[in-house]
């Protein structure tokens, strides 16, 4: 019964998803605007062969010399020689207004629109140029150069980024679908993710041709795209995920923590959630006294440990793992991957960073859309090779039933690993959060910042330091305990609104404002995403699937539903 509810729900989710495209997508297409200004435009081509048509006419007119040439072409009216509308001329029109039809429907942006036509055409590949400046106090001369940015550097930004501690929480998520439906999943929230950041970067580019200002992060596209009412809402929502990340990554960083020092005989008895104070306190000291350079040499360092704990992970678990267990029916349950979409998106996550990305690549359209596919497809397949070894070493214990335990937790304690896995996965865990949280305590101060208007450095910066990293830290390391089990709740919780609302909802709704809202409005990029309307109101719709589906189950409706006869 619960396998069939499930199939029932999903289906539909799938029925209200296409429904809602297509409502959506027909509203758009019939509206009276932009089916005006498409109708209102012609072609090069169309108007000269007009005009060339109406000054013949005219000057056969003049001279009143008519010369027949067909009777088809000729009419005689009460002995005035009319010439009619030439067959091609009509065919030309007819088509142009079928294509205007076309694009209307599709919704695609019309290249008479681009501020910069060179950036199309190919002319120009980049809107702006980074410059570095270095001085030779010798000869008191300084020059600058061209600092041209690497799509590899930049897909690497972004891979790094996405890898977080959100890798941790998968198998959680994946298990009680299984392998096979849980990767499809994976791969679905991929392409969704990809295109939500690649409409992130369309705004970004256009918003640098618009003001000439590169680096804008992304709560200025919020604030100039939607407004002060929704530029709030989507505050909120930012805030409201970092914070939830961080209590996840507070409680299980503390946990680890309080693991390895009782291992040891290093930590006494203490009071209930000393292991997380301890660990968020230490990261917060290490932060706010440390300088700059010094963090960035300990995180390069961090990240370093973290690629060689995963490799050393894949390679090891790849022998216990049971591969045909894994891919076995009875391990597959496709009506349980709508419950781990929250978590596949939350692990997907890098949109944060777009903005930088489209400054360091110097609004490149072509270098964008690389470094965005590549830098988010390498994660993807660590994902899902580290979701086979996970799943594959856990199947592959006897007696062994899944539900409401962590795979990773199971496998770090089983005896059938071998206690370097464990040891590993402890390593990899615990790099992974401390990275991670170093990124996030950096991102709320910066949205502090600029909600409250304070500088990032500085004697004002300073004076209110205090403040900010007591604002950062206390929340989280209070509401990290309250809850065995909150790493995995924050996650959820944070990937169903958080992401669901930031990176999937509102991104549609400033791309559909920029493009369609005024049809003369210039923009600088054409659309990185194909399909005109369609991708944007897909992920609209898929959002507000995913945040009401979310909602319900959360308030306990989904199962009242499914528990009733």
């Amino acid at each position: 019964k619960k396998e069939a509810m499930a199939i029932c729900k999903i289906a539909l989710i799938l029925w209200i998803v296409a429904l809602a495209i297509c409502v959506v997508t027909n509203y758009a297409f019939t509206t009276p605007s932009n089916r005006a200004h498409f109708y209102q435009r012609r072609s090069t081509k169309t108007l000269q062969t007009i005009m060339n048509f109406k000054h013949l006419q005219l000057k056969q007119r003049e001279n009143r010399e008519y010369h027949m040439s067909s009777s088809e072409d000729l009419e005689i009216d009460s002995g005035v020689v009319v010439m009619e509308r030439p067959k091609d001329i009509e065919k030309v029109e007819k088509d142009e207004e079928k294509q205007r039809s076309i694009a209307t429907i599709v919704g695609a942006v019309d290249d008479d629109r681009l501020a910069f036509p060179e950036l199309a055409t190919g002319e120009v590949n980049r809107l702006f140029s980074n410059l570095e400046y270095s001085s030779n106090l010798a000869n008191e001369k300084a020059a600058a150069t061209h600092a041209e940015g690497s799509v590899v550097g930049a897909a690497a930004l972004i891979a790094g980024t996405t890898i977080g501690a959100g890798v941790l929480a998968l198998p959680s998520a994946t298990a009680p679908a299984g392998f096979i439906a849980s990767s499809a999943g994976l791969s679905v929230a991929w392409a969704f993710m990809a295109m939500s950041g690649l409409l992130i970067a369309e705004l970004s580019i256009n918003r640098i041709g618009e003001t000439g200002r590169p680096g804008l992060g992304l709560l200025d596209l919020y604030d100039n795209a939607l407004g002060k009412v929704w530029s709030r809402f989507a505050s909120a929502a930012y805030f409201f995920l970092h914070y939830a990340i961080m209590v996840a990554y507070v409680a299980r960083g503390g946990e680890l923590l309080g693991g390895a020092l009782d291992s040891i005989g290093v930590l006494p008895p203490i009071v209930h959630g000393g292991p997380q104070v301890l660990f968020a306190g230490s990261i917060a000291l290490a932060l706010y006294f440390a300088k700059s350079s010094d963090v960035e040499k300990v995180n390069n360092a961090l990240v370093f440990g973290v690629g060689g704990a995963f490799f050393s992970i894949m390679a090891l678990g790849f022998k216990g793992a049971s591969f045909p267990a894994l891919l076995d029916s009875a391990n597959q349950h496709p009506g349980a991957v709508v419950d781990a979409f929250p978590i596949l998106f939350l692990s997907l996550v890098y949109q944060n960073i777009v903005p930088t990305i489209v400054t360091q690549l110097e609004g490149d359209r072509k270098k964008i859309f690389n470094a965005i596919v590549g830098g988010t497809a390498a994660p993807l397949l660590m994902f899902l090779s580290w979701n086979a070894i996970i799943l594959g070493n856990v199947f592959a214990m006897e007696g062994v039933k899944l539900d409401g335990l962590d795979p990773i937790a199971l496998l770090q304690t089983s005896s059938n690993s071998g206690p370097l896995l464990g040891l590993l996965v402890n390593g990899f865990s615990a790099l992974a959060i401390t990275t991670s949280l170093i990124g996030f305590v950096y991102g709320l101060l910066d949205g502090l910042t600029d909600i409250f208007g304070l500088p990032t450095d500085g004697p004002s910066f300073e004076k209110w330091k205090p403040a900010l990293y007591a604002a950062v830290m206390l929340p989280p390391i209070m509401l990290s305990l309250g809850s065995t089990d909150i790493f995995y709740k924050a996650l959820d919780y944070g990937g169903a609104f958080g992401v669901s609302t930031l990176f999937l909802l509102l991104p549609p709704i400033m791309i559909w404002n920029k493009r369609y809202r005024n049809p003369e409005e210039p923009v600088t990029t054409l659309p990185l995403v194909p399909s005109g309307k369609v991708a944007p109101a897909g992920l609209f719709v898929v959002a507000c699937g995913l945040i009401v589906e979310q909602g319900l189950d959360k308030l306990g409706l989904v199962q009242f539903l499914s528990a009733s006869p």
